[in-house]
C-alpha cells in the first residue's frame, strides 16, 4: 500500500481552494489541528456555518450574490440590431449617477437618450453576458428594456 505524503502547502491549497479562505486563515488551523487536514477542514466549516446563520450572515450573503449576477449584467445600445455600444452594469451605473451630478451634463444626457428615442436606439440590459454557468432555479428571468418611440407605440 503506497501512502501519499501532502506537504504543508498542498493542505493549505486544498483548505483555500474548498473553503475560501485566506493563506494565513489556512496555516493558522492546519497549525491548531497539528497538521489534520480533515479537522483543519471541519473546523473552517463551522466556523463559516457560525458566521453565515443570524441576520447578518444572510444579509452579507444576500449582497454577495447580488454583486456577483450584477458584475455578470452588461448594458447594450443598439441600433437596427447592431450593437453599437457594450459596458458593463456597475460602469453604467457609476457613469449615470457621475452624468446626474452634474447639471450641464444631466441635460446633455437627457437631450441625448431623448435623441437616441426618436433615432430608433435601444438600450438593453444582457444578463447572461459573460455567464460561466447557467442562472439557478431560483432566478430564471432573462431581463430585457427597449427605449420604443411614441410613434411605434401607437402602431
Amino acid at each position: 500500500m503506497s501512502e501519499v505524503i501532502w506537504t504543508e502547502l498542498e493542505k493549505i491549497d486544498v483548505l483555500r481552494e474548498r473553503m475560501g479562505v485566506s493563506y494565513e486563515r489556512a496555516r493558522v488551523s492546519l497549525e491548531t489541528n497539528q497538521g489534520d487536514l480533515i479537522k483543519a477542514l471541519a473546523e473552517l466549516e463551522k466556523e463559516q456555518s457560525k458566521a453565515e446563520d443570524g441576520f447578518a450572515g444572510r444579509f452579507y450573503g444576500g449582497v454577495k450574490e447580488q454583486m456577483k449576477r450584477l458584475n455578470k449584467t452588461q448594458l447594450n445600445l443598439k441600433h437596427v440590431d447592431k450593437t453599437v455600444l457594450s459596458i458593463s452594469a456597475p460602469l453604467g451605473m457609476a457613469l449615470a449617477y457621475a452624468i446626474w451630478k452634474r447639471p450641464t451634463l444631466r441635460m446633455f444626457g437627457l437631450v441625448g437618450a431623448a435623441t437616441a428615442a426618436i433615432n430608433n436606439y435601444e438600450l438593453e440590459v444582457d444578463t447572461r453576458a459573460n455567464q460561466d454557468e447557467e442562472w439557478d432555479d431560483e432566478y430564471p428571468y432573462d431581463i430585457h428594456t427597449e427605449i420604443i418611440p411614441d410613434d411605434d407605440v401607437l402602431k
